[in-house]
């Protein structure tokens, strides 16, 4: 990593509002955000000077997806980049921005990302060969086997419990319920009784619920560019890792960063979060409020420990004495993370992360405020974390 030369920044973003309905068109879902994160940074459509973009949508039948965005978003004839890697493609997008900044070449920059559930894509559908990938990429096991697998391993090596899963989950629908854009948002709050119990509804209930159709889009831009929109800027750093993709190959790689790890450690995660740390400035120790992509709440655990706010094996010990709550050192998932905010795949995944951080370090979170925060971190992952990112938003005023 070379030194930075140029500090990005985010202004401001946006994520669509909760059901979306079926009949909107992908342009429509991609033009939503991406007015809704201009209109919050104060930027007009003529300053864009790129937009990156990662989508996952099958209702689109023509291949050459920057075009049409580019026509849809009103930005022909600047650029447009598009890139896809799952769960955690608005990350890769973002990390695409950051650079397009840090370089000197764009001075600003919306990083965008939507997707649509459908009935190809359904968390209980999603097949053996992941999502159009190599049959042998999970060996056979379905996304929710391979996540139950992983998730079991995880119980047996670090004593993780059933009752800190719904403990994870029951805080996530806590700040969901003052989350205004989150899917739970205004249903009744699930007792610890009900996510504790050993069920296959209760199961279900302490993973990701899906959100449907949704988009999200932030803007950056460069330090020196900054001041011609805001007074309360945020210092945005970005960095992301793959490890190999087939579960054959998954466990103990071996190479720098990724070596001594299995299941039960997010190895990428940590790889990409000590870059993202070292780009930023900052430690573990620093944070001050975290969002995570957990499809589940072991999963959730397990990228607290990646992140350094707790020792590997740690995890449920920072859920049981309170790590995640208002008041605590770090509150984790003040947005209502996957089990109760909703999993936005591509649309929103990373991004609703950072997008609730910068808005952490703003105090305009209400009810679920950290009081005085001014460091966040998050993080997000794809295709089972042969993928992760890890974001870090900072105040600069």
């Amino acid at each position: 990593m070379g030194a930075i030369k140029r500090r990005v920044m985010m202004l401001g973003g946006a994520v669509t509002p909760p059901s979306v309905p079926m009949d909107w068109t992908w342009r429509r879902l991609a033009t939503e955000a991406y007015c809704l994160a201009l209109e919050a940074a104060g930027v007009r459509p003529k300053d864009v000077d790129l937009a990156c973009v990662a989508y996952n949508d099958r209702t689109i039948i023509d291949s050459s997806v920057g075009p049409q965005v580019a026509d849809a978003l009103a930005l022909a004839p600047k650029p447009v980049l598009v890139c896809s890697s799952a769960c955690a493609g608005n990350g890769v997008a973002s990390w695409a921005a950051w650079n397009a900044i840090a370089s000197g070449r764009y001075d600003l920059v919306v990083s965008l990302g939507f997707a649509r559930s459908d009935n190809f894509d359904a968390m209980e559908a999603m097949n053996s060969e992941g999502n159009y990938c190599d049959y042998d990429y999970l060996m056979g096991l379905t996304h929710i086997n391979y996540g139950g697998l992983r998730d079991d391993y995880y119980r047996r090596k670090y004593g993780a419990t059933i009752e800190d899963a719904a403990a994870w989950v029951h805080q996530c629908h806590w700040y969901a319920r003052r989350n205004p854009l989150a899917a739970e948002y205004g249903k009744p709050m699930p007792s610890l009784e009900e996510l504790s119990a050993d069920t296959p509804e209760a199961d279900r209930s302490r993973q990701a619920t899906n959100r449907g159709g949704v988009s999200s889009a932030f803007v950056l831009c460069g330090e020196d560019v900054a001041a011609r929109y805001t007074d309360r800027p945020a210092q945005f750093d970005v960095a992301y890792a793959y490890r190999p993709p087939y579960m054959g190959n998954f466990n103990d790689w071996p190479v720098d960063g990724l070596r001594g790890y299995g299941m039960a450690e997010f190895s990428g995660l940590m790889v990409a979060a000590k870059e993202a740390y070292a780009m930023a400035g900052i430690s573990p120790a620093d944070a001050q409020v975290c969002q995570v992509h957990d499809l589940t709440a072991f999963e959730g655990l397990m990228a607290v420990e990646a992140l350094g706010l707790a020792p590997l094996g740690g995890g449920a010990e920072y859920v049981r004495s309170g790590g995640m709550a208002l008041g605590s050192r770090c509150p984790v998932n003040t947005y209502g993370g996957g089990p109760a905010f909703g999993h936005g795949s591509v649309g929103c995944d990373f991004q609703a992360g950072v997008i609730e951080n910068f808005y952490q370090l703003r105090g305009e979170c209400g009810e679920r405020q950290v009081d005085g925060a001014r460091v966040g971190v998050n993080s997000s992952y794809g295709t089972h974390h042969s993928l992760d990112v890890a974001g870090v938003v900072q105040r600069r005023w």
